[in-house]
Order: structure tokens, then sequence, then C-alpha cells
């Protein structure tokens, strides 16, 4: 059905003022800080999407031509930037066919190496907007702002972008997303730094080795929070409830309580849960990509390639064997067989048991795994 272009927000409608070679087929404004416009660019005879979003008019407003200017594997062009008004700005970029991060682990089980490689793919971005002359944060990582296409990583979504103060080395506190918002971030004196991002790749290198983080932000309460969350809403106002709750998660962000890395599936590596441990710290936190991808580097070679699935765990082509932890009835165990055969075998040697820690931590001491 075509759009009804009178009906779009005015932002909405200065974009098709301003960029008349736009021709716009999907318009979304379920982001929580602007529109996304999709259509073709008549002049491209490409497919694109616009991305509209609001930003203090104190701020400074450079970023969108620095970023249209770079060129790296793993952040999405940017054909054009330009501002709308003095609160509001739009990026021109490719429209994304395979989808974002967040819906990209809703649906696949990744194998340790591809987990580890889209780590890698993003601090390799973000590495390219810290260095100079860009000298800029990103502010808003997180699974829905990032795509993948082909096993491999774009940062897509810019709309936070800000350039650190060349006096400071800090930018403005960004208020989006407050689960992956760094202590630092916090309160009227909140800033960004380039740490601040890596911060953040932290938590997104712990959904990519198979943690979880909850949308709800109730459900990062505890029950006495939640009963008084509860109370809030029966006697006060929506922006009493929305900063208690917030004072809440900043609490427990402060205190590096958000995730808990013995969460983890037990396959997953110590070194790599030391490596976000670092990175997620708020007083020993890696400070430069560079630190961050040399300590991933140094550990890929000694780890096997597990593949976590809901209800198994799979090790392929490991010294020419596959080995498979699963369970059957009330009990886990471990099978094998020979690299690529079509039937897995019980591995009597390795013994049965009710959790599948245990299992594994039979099979990790035979195969002398690290």
């Amino acid at each position: 059905m075509p759009i009804d272009c009178s009906k779009l927000p005015n932002e909405a409608q200065l974009v098709l003022k301003q960029y008349p070679e736009f021709q716009i087929g999907e318009f979304n404004d379920s982001g929580a800080n602007g529109y996304v416009l999709v259509g073709m660019q008549a002049v491209l005879r490409k497919k694109v999407a616009i991305k509209v979003y609001f930003h203090s008019g104190s701020e400074m407003v450079h970023e969108p031509a620095i970023i249209a200017k770079i060129n790296h594997a793993n952040v999405l062009k940017v054909y054009d930037a330009r501002k709308l008004t003095d609160n509001c700005s739009f990026f021109v970029m490719p429209a994304a066919g395979d989808g974002d991060l967040l819906s990209f682990l809703e649906r696949y089980s990744l194998s340790h190496s591809l987990a580890h490689s889209l780590l890698c793919q993003l601090l390799s971005g973000v590495a390219a907007l810290h260095a100079k002359p860009n000298m800029l944060v990103h502010r808003d990582l997180k699974p829905a702002n990032l795509l993948v296409h082909d096993d491999s990583l774009l940062i897509a979504d810019f709309g936070s972008v800000r350039k650190v103060a060349p006096d400071t080395g800090c930018a403005p506190a960004s208020r989006h997303s407050i689960l992956y918002r760094p202590p630092e971030a916090f309160g009227d004196n909140g800033y960004f730094d380039f740490s601040s991002d890596l911060y953040q790749i932290g938590l997104i290198g712990f959904l990519l080795f198979g943690g979880r983080i909850s949308e709800n932000l109730l459900d990062h309460l505890n029950d006495k929070q939640r009963s008084e969350v509860k109370r809030l809403e029966a006697t006060a106002d929506s922006f009493s409830v929305s900063q208690y709750i917030d004072s809440c998660l900043y609490d427990k962000i402060k205190r590096g309580r958000l995730i808990d890395l013995a969460s983890l599936p037990c396959v997953v590596p110590k070194k790599i849960k030391t490596i976000l441990r670092k990175a997620i710290s708020y007083t020993s936190r890696y400070s430069t990509t560079c630190e961050f991808l040399a300590d991933l580097n140094n550990a890929r070679g000694s780890f096997p390639d597990w593949i976590v699935h809901s209800d198994k765990m799979e090790l392929r082509n490991w010294n020419k064997r596959d080995y498979l932890l699963c369970r059957e009835g009330d009990v886990f165990l471990a099978k094998k067989r020979k690299s690529g055969a079509s039937k897995y075998q019980i591995d009597n040697s390795i013994g049965k048991s009710t959790a599948i820690e245990d299992v594994y931590a039979t099979l990790k001491l035979k195969l002398k795994l690290k």
C-alpha cells in the first residue's frame, strides 16, 4: 500500500523535500530516537535507508560529515548526511537485507569461532571511529544497532555518535539504551570516552558467546525493588517510576552485577571470560581497541570450536573427531564419532551425570581442552 506522505511526521516530510531523488517505500517509527525511511535512491539506483535522528541543538553538528568519509569493512557506508533543523539530522545508508545482530542471535547458534570473529570485527569497526582524525565515540553499541551479513558484522546506526573533546577525550553521555550504558555515563556529569564503547562491546561479547541480557528492565530488579515499582505505579507519576527503575539499574551496573559471566555455557574458555570481565570492568577496563583485540587474538589459537545449542553442545573436528554433549532421559552424556561421520556413538569412558557441567569437565580432562 502506498504511503500517505502527508501523514508522516514533520521531520520525515522535510527529508523528502530535501532529498527529492529518494522514493519512499516503507516507514518505521519504532526506534527510540527518530525514524527510518526505506526506499529507492533514483540516482544510485539502490535501495537505501534514511535514519532521521534527534539531538540537542548545543551538540556538535559535524559528525555526520566525518562518518560519511569513513570507509571500513565493518562500518556501514554512509552515502549522504545532512542537517534538517538545529535539533534533527539524517543519514542515508544501504538498506539492511539480513537483519540485525539481535535477531541473528535469536535465530542461530553461534560457534565459538564465529562469535570470536564477529567480536573482532566489531572492535575493528569501532577502531575506525576512534582513530585520528575522526575521534568519534559511538555511545549506543548494542545488538539492534549492528547488522550481520554473510558472517560479516557492520556498525549501522550513527544517531548517537559524537566527537570527543580534544582536551578531555570525552563526550556527553547518551541517555539511550540504559542496559548498555556504562557506569560513567550516569548522572548529571555523565560522559563517554573510548573505553565506554569498549564496555558496550564487552556486553555484546557476552551475548555472542551465549550469555543472555533480558530487554525487560524489571527482570533486572530484585523482589523488593519490583514491589516498590508496583507501589510507585499506584501512587506516583510515570516519571518517578522511571527514575526509580533507572536508579536500581545504575546501582547494579556500577557494582558490575548486570551480567554474570559464570552463567555463560560451561564450554566457553576461561580466557574469553577473563577478557570479557576486563572489558566491562569499571576500574581496570581496556582503554583501546588494540588492547582488546590483542587479547582476543592471543586467545583464539588455544580454544576448541564449540557450538552451543539450546539442548546440546557440539565440538567438531577436534583431533579428527566430533563430540556431542546431550541429554538422554534424565541424564547428560557424551557421544563421539569420526569427524564428518553420520552417526554419534556413546562415549562410555566419559560417564553420565544429571549436570552437563560434570560431563564436560570429564571430557575436558580426557581431551586436555583449555
